[in-house]
């Protein structure tokens, strides 16, 4: 009687942690924005000894209440992920893994991640701005709201989680008893950048999908959207986030040195449009978008010279203001 081969090993547990997508954290990132503004504009580049630890803290709470999120998404996105090319091989649409279990260990990751919001951070507006971040998730895929569903504003509520990171990391840093807040001018920035990310992944995707029936089953957003509209939506979230950027550089005095990154930010942006709209980025996860080399290089390029222009400013060692008055009476003597 021949040997069977013995059965593989069940990779459940596998599942639930893809289902968890603790590969997507490094989403989180965008937190460090509001230490860095913080660091500039609340210390003037002096901070105090626990501001790197508290920073490096923060971010476990919100990996934890994100998880939680994602759990959520798919639950609830399970129908509509089973009609999609690639999602119907996720856990639940492919039954590799059992919902209750999942609703579980959601509720396990809220419970710890509010728990330690609460803990680690003395100022309680860490912890508020954690829960605004949950009620958006909310909004975002529970019947009967469920922003997902409503073209354009499924962009505008997904892409506010940009300046909710950004006061978590603020908040983080800040004492205790302070309330102040970032400028409107930087959170309306970052804010209408997350648009501009969130609405290339729709226009990815929708490439992706290529089926204009089955793309507004998949996802109701779709049906309205067409690619023309999610280009327009992209130009539009670009020039309204250089404008805002702008006016927090002419506003604040430790910023304006900044001017002089705007041809870098002006590149990676070119450099994200070029990849969106290449033939064969449709083909991807819309994810693939922000890990293109080109995007990555030209955004750590922007960082360093803007960490240096910010130092310069600071320590007098350049002032573009100084630096444009210097060359105003040359130029004035070459247009005579």
């Amino acid at each position: 009687m021949p040997l069977r081969s013995p059965s593989p090993r069940p990779t459940t547990l596998l599942e639930y942690l893809k289902i968890c997508r603790i590969d997507h954290w490094l989403k989180n990132i965008f937190i460090v924005f509001g230490h860095a503004v913080a660091l500039v504009l609340y210390y003037g580049l002096e901070p105090p000894g626990d501001f790197v630890p508290n920073a490096l803290l923060s971010l476990l709470p919100v990996c934890l209440v994100a998880s939680a999120y994602y759990i959520l998404n798919e639950i609830l996105d399970a129908p509509f992920d089973a009609l999609h090319p690639t999602k119907k091989l996720r856990g639940i649409p492919a039954g590799k893994v059992k919902v209750p279990v999942l609703w579980g260990i959601m509720v396990g990751l809220l419970v710890a991640g509010f728990g330690l919001a609460w803990w680690l951070f003395p100022n309680h507006l860490y912890f508020a701005c954690l829960a605004v971040l949950m009620c958006f998730a909310l909004l975002y895929n529970v019947p009967p709201v469920r922003l997902k569903d409503k073209a354009f504003l499924d962009v505008i509520s997904e892409s506010i989680n940009n300046p909710l990171r950004l006061l978590l990391g603020w908040y983080a840093v800040i004492p205790a008893d302070e309330s102040a807040a970032p400028p409107l001018s930087i959170i309306m920035a970052w804010w209408l950048f997350g648009a501009l990310l969130m609405t290339g992944k729709r226009y990815s995707e929708f490439r992706f999908i290529g089926d204009d029936s089955l793309s507004g089953k998949y996802r109701k957003s779709f049906r309205v959207y067409n690619e023309g509209r999610l280009i327009m939506a992209m130009i539009c979230y670009a020039c309204m986030f250089c404008f805002c950027t702008g006016i927090a550089m002419a506003v604040y005095e430790p910023l304006r040195n900044l001017v002089i990154v705007f041809p870098m930010i002006m590149l990676a942006i070119l450099a994200y449009f070029r990849h969106a709209m290449k033939e064969e980025s449709a083909r991807l996860e819309p994810e693939q978008l922000l890990r293109n080399p080109w995007i990555i290089s030209t955004t750590a390029l922007t960082a360093a010279l803007a960490l240096w222009l910010l130092y310069a400013w600071k320590h007098s060692w350049f002032d573009v203001k100084e630096a444009y008055h210097l060359m105003m009476p040359g130029w004035e003597r070459i247009v005579r």
